[in-house]
Parts: structure tokens; C-alpha cells; sequence
């Protein structure tokens, strides 16, 4: 049964058009991006979706910039979410360490992608192939054993993660984390 309503939900977001409404809103904020740019954001809002339909009850940390403008464009067209509102509020509404839920999006996005270890998934890259002014860029490891090498401008996620020494990750040492409640906190208001 479970499986059931897990593909119930999957083949929602899936099968989910962005509409006309929410389209304009964005490329209206965004006209310095093509429509294959856009479609890439829907891409990679699709997976950001597709990760709370798999796993409703994980508190989830939205990691681009891009794609959390997407989905404000969304929620402010009121009718363009209607069929993914369920999800929408189940994330927005996580609580919890902010580290924390950016590695359990980190983990279930290569999930959903199917990559090693040391990829990084769409959600996690879209900032950067963009080329997105402000945007959060990430590393799936900074080559360091035991410590993070601390890289400006970069978060690594092997170290977030704490698969290898999470005392040494500190939310001040990876700056591109905004504080909790922040506009552009990822988790928004987390």
C-alpha cells in the first residue's frame, strides 16, 4: 500500500506542468535565463519535489537559490502549486538542523539520480551551471581526510554530511548558509 501512494505521488510531480502564471512570474524575475535555462530549473525543482514524495516525513534544506525562486514564483501564483501543495508545506515546514537536512537532501537526491557518491545531483549543481549571481555552490568532497579543506565560496557535502568528522563543520565556516528565518535560507524560516 505504501508503494502505492509513494508512485501516486511520484507520478504527480512527474507528470506536473509549470504553469503559464508561474512561468511568467519567474522568467519576469530571471530574464537574463533562456527557456533551456528554465526548463533546467524545472528539472531540478521536479527532483526537489520527487524528494518529498519519496520520503514525506524528511525534513528536507532547499540547496539553490534558483530553484527556491521557482518555487516562491509557485506559491505566489496560488493555483500553479495546487497539485503539489501537500508537498510544498510538508518541506516548508521542517524543523530541525540546517546541516543536517541539507545532507538528507544531498543523500536522497543522488538517490533519485542515481549517482556516486561523488557527484553532485542536479538540485545540488544548478546554481552553478547557471551561473546563478548569488547562488550556493557546493563540492560532493574537497578531497580532505579528516578535516574539510575550507574552499571561499563553496560548501562541501561530505563534510555537512558528518560522514567524515562532523565537529569540524561549522555553519560560519561554510558562509553561504544563511542563518534560520533568513529570505533565502534554504529551509525557508528553518
Amino acid at each position: 500500500m505504501r508503494w502505492t501512494r509513494t508512485a501516486q505521488r511520484l507520478a504527480v510531480v512527474d507528470g506536473y506542468r509549470f504553469s503559464a502564471g508561474v512561468r511568467h512570474r519567474f522568467t519576469a524575475a530571471h530574464a537574463d535565463l533562456d527557456a533551456a535555462a528554465v526548463t533546467l530549473v524545472e528539472d531540478a525543482a521536479r527532483q526537489w519535489f520527487r524528494l518529498a514524495a519519496r520520503d514525506p516525513k524528511a525534513e528536507l534544506w532547499m540547496p539553490s537559490v534558483i530553484v527556491g525562486d521557482l518555487w516562491k514564483a509557485m506559491i505566489l501564483d496560488g493555483r500553479g502549486y495546487a497539485p503539489l501543495e501537500p508537498l510544498i508545506h510538508r518541506t516548508a515546514s521542517a524543523t530541525g538542523n540546517r546541516a543536517a537536512r541539507l545532507a538528507t537532501t544531498f543523500r536522497l537526491a543522488q538517490e533519485d539520480e542515481g549517482c556516486h557518491p561523488e557527484v553532485l545531483p542536479l538540485l545540488f549543481r544548478v546554481d552553478r551551471t547557471l551561473g546563478i549571481e548569488g547562488g550556493t555552490r557546493y563540492l560532493a568532497d574537497c578531497g580532505g581526510r579528516g578535516q574539510c579543506h575550507e574552499l571561499p565560496g563553496a560548501i562541501c557535502l561530505r563534510h555537512v554530511s558528518g560522514t567524515e568528522n562532523p565537529k569540524r563543520w561549522r555553519p560560519d565556516r561554510h558562509a553561504n548558509i544563511p542563518p534560520p528565518g533568513t529570505p533565502d535560507a534554504g529551509g525557508f524560516g528553518g
